[in-house]
């Protein structure tokens, strides 16, 4: 006999997801973000800008040293946006499930897959919407270094990372040192990328990785600087160049690794989008970033008894990261089962001054 609980609670769900989660290539932002978990809402991080070095000023003996200020670190505290969506299973989906009484029936697979699909998209979409957040600080749109969410349900978030504009000033350039990228003659990409790493040496970076998205990457197949760079390598005229190579001339001569990411996703509006987009790269120095902090729902509350208030009638369970999924049945007199994916999430970018991006086109 086949019991919907058994099958519809957040315990199962969770463990369903582990699953799910352990065949799934990661979203490239954890990488550079990886996920730490805080009570409440508020995000407090200190972001220490480096700079360059101050020379120690010169002083006569017997006399008072001067008091050098303390400068150069900035404290952000933010409070981190809610994230909270529903699926609804209905009568008549309830109702396949009441006709499968037998655990060794043909249909019941693919509707217990269609009950699991429903909490994954939810799932998937707290992780797209986590990761749209980190992009926008890897690729910060025309140098704005600032995280904005879509208003949703009268609510919209703005996130700005760099109020002053002292980290675009020096970390963001669309000043190319030829033509924009997609004009072969004349663009010049390897001094574009080679003053970015020699500005981020500058600052005590060593740049690791240059980060673009595939039509940002084909600017240098066709791109004569890079041609005429390989003739010098290989003492050739060349006339076509493949991926392999132009990633060897780029570690040959900057010694910099090119890393594609073309993971796309679907928006609020429905339209379908990159998260890393075409036309930047981001140089990417040596050492962590930031963290993708998450905090602690309403929901994942009521599982700590918080100041004694009543229990609600609401499974729940929490995935290890943060992302809380509750389930709850309910009749109304329609009978339904209501799962609930939410989370509070906010990236931290403690070294964001690690970083240095390039507009290509316009």
């Amino acid at each position: 006999m086949l019991n919907l609980s058994d099958v519809f609670n957040s315990a199962s769900v969770a463990m369903n997801r582990t699953e799910v989660e352990s065949n799934r290539i990661p979203y490239l932002g954890e990488a550079y973000f990886p996920s730490r978990k805080k009570m409440g809402l508020d995000l407090k991080w200190i972001k220490i800008h480096k700079g360059l070095g101050v020379a120690l000023k010169p002083s006569t003996f017997d006399a008072i040293p001067t008091v050098r200020p303390r400068g150069g670190a900035k404290l952000t505290q933010e409070e981190m946006p809610f994230f909270r969506e529903s699926m609804i299973i209905k009568e008549k989906d309830m109702m396949e499930l009441a006709r499968i009484q037998d655990s060794n029936d043909p249909y019941l697979q693919p509707v217990i897959d269609s009950i699991y699909d429903d909490t994954n998209t939810l799932i998937d979409g707290a992780d797209i919407a986590v990761e749209k957040m980190r992009m926008q600080l890897l690729a910060p749109t025309d140098g704005d270094l600032k995280i904005t969410i879509g208003a949703a349900d009268n609510t919209s978030y703005i996130y700005d990372y760099d109020a002053d504009n002292k980290w675009s000033e020096k970390h963001f350039t669309s000043n190319l040192s030829g033509a924009t990228w997609d004009n072969p003659t004349t663009a010049k990409p390897l001094t574009d990328i080679r003053k970015g790493i020699q500005y981020l040496a500058s600052i005590g970076y060593t740049g690791a990785t240059i980060l673009g998205n595939s039509t940002t990457f084909d600017y240098l197949l066709d791109c004569d600087q890079v041609k005429n760079a390989l003739v010098s390598i290989t003492g050739q005229t060349i006339g076509f160049l493949d991926t392999e190579t132009v990633e060897e001339v780029l570690r040959r001569k900057l010694k910099i690794d090119w890393l594609s990411y073309d993971k796309m996703y679907t928006d609020y509006d429905g339209v379908e989008k990159k998260f890393y987009p075409d036309n930047y790269v981001t140089i990417i120095g040596n050492g962590q970033l930031g963290n993708t902090w998450y905090g602690t729902t309403p929901e994942e509350l009521t599982m700590m008894n918080f100041m004694g208030m009543p229990q609600p009638p609401v499974d729940i369970s929490v995935l290890d990261r943060g992302v809380a999924v509750a389930v709850k049945s309910e009749y109304k007199p329609a009978h339904t089962v209501t799962t609930t994916a939410s989370q509070i999430v906010l990236p931290s970018f403690e070294g964001m001054d690690g970083i240095y991006v390039i507009k290509v086109k316009s």
